[in-house]
């Protein structure tokens, strides 16, 4: 069996990449796959072995993907929230092209299907929805909206991917007393909205907020930080944010951690951090599957979806930075002085991922 994956790989966004991670892990740990074709530019390290097509220059990974695609027994969008709309250059309009002509099936595992922007995507995505033969999602409210289309498709509740790290990793969270001495911070911050078109001043409010607490926590603690540069694009990516949010922060107190395409450089650094307080939604996910306490600012509507998913401590809720800065210090040090009180559905939610694999593509 041949699977192409499509989705955001190759981008240099440690998020993405876990789920090229997982995917081909899980391909092979539950379906006895090994040939598992993922095309970008710039794809991860990966714990199992992928078939990587690297395309590079515009429009040749189309030309790859097609390719790919002419001898496939599925195409699976894997991980992310990549149901928002479907232009008709896309890898997914091209997969629905080719599986009208050959035995190609379509799948999805691990995704989210909206917010729509307009009408029009909405009804995109639902038409293109009509041509699976399993979509798994991964929170609650895509699950009910996807349900409420009466698609033929086998649809299934499951969970973000990302959750199977640490039984992929065969991780165990380290104890307080084996943890250093010293505490450490992990914090990794991202624009959305100049890169969406969105509203600019809920960009600026949401980046002053982290830098608020972020002056207050090297001000009144001796803890120090751990800087993820969760997306390292060019264009898009997390480091001129960050550099603005450690503007005047002594460079003793801080070291940063760049993007790396081995994933599980990121997911070990990460799970040695005291607390995690982050924008980037898969540096607060690998903090939560590593036992490590964390504040995720809800800068999109799957940040809220995943933290009420997961069951995440009323007192940890943040929201889009509407909780001051002093009170959330305050949050943050009783929770690492004092036991964890880890969110309540971690294995309800851990169990669900796992459905991405057990209850999705039938051998």
């Amino acid at each position: 069996m041949k699977i192409t994956y499509e989705g955001f790989y190759g981008f240099q966004n440690a998020g993405d990449d876990a789920f090229v991670e997982v995917s081909s892990w899980g391909a092979q740990k539950f379906w006895s796959c090994t040939n598992n074709v993922f095309i970008g530019a710039q794809l991860p390290t990966t714990v199992q072995a992928i078939k990587a097509r690297e395309s590079k220059g515009k429009g040749l990974d189309r030309i790859s993907f097609l390719r790919e695609l002419k001898n496939s027994d599925y195409m699976i969008s894997a991980g992310g929230s990549t149901f928002s709309k479907l232009p008709f250059h896309s890898n997914k309009a091209v997969g629905r092209i080719v599986s009208k002509y050959n035995n190609l099936k379509l799948g999805a595992i691990g995704v989210s299907v909206g917010p729509f922007k307009s009408i029009a995507d909405e009804k995109q995505v639902q038409k293109y929805l009509k041509h699976l033969t399993f979509i798994s999602l991964r929170d609650q409210r895509s699950y009910d909206y996807v349900s409420s289309l009466h698609l033929k498709a086998k649809v299934v509740n499951s969970f973000d991917l990302a959750a199977l790290m640490p039984m992929m990793y065969k991780h165990t969270p380290l104890k307080v007393s084996t943890k250093a001495t010293a505490k450490t911070i992990g914090i990794s911050i991202c624009n959305y909205e100049q890169y969406t078109g969105g509203n600019l001043s809920r960009q600026t409010k949401r980046n002053d907020y982290f830098k608020q607490l972020v002056d207050l926590l090297i001000a009144q603690t001796n803890y120090n930080l751990k800087v993820f540069i969760i997306n390292g694009n060019n264009s898009f990516g997390d480091t001129n944010a960050t550099n603005k949010l450690l503007e005047g922060v002594d460079p003793k107190r801080y070291k940063t951690y760049p993007y790396t395409p081995n994933i599980k450089s990121t997911w070990d650094e990460i799970s040695t951090c005291d607390f995690m307080i982050s924008t980037r939604l898969h540096a607060s996910i690998f903090a939560c599957y590593a036992g490590v306490p964390f504040v995720l600012i809800e800068y999109h509507r799957k940040c809220s979806d995943f933290l009420d998913d997961v069951g995440q401590h009323p007192r940890l809720r943040v929201m889009d930075g509407e909780i001051s800065p002093t009170e959330t210090l305050q949050q943050v040090i009783e929770h690492i002085e004092m036991p964890y009180t880890a969110p309540k559905r971690i294995k309800e939610t851990i169990d669900r991922s796992l459905l991405n694999f057990t209850q999705t593509l039938a051998l």
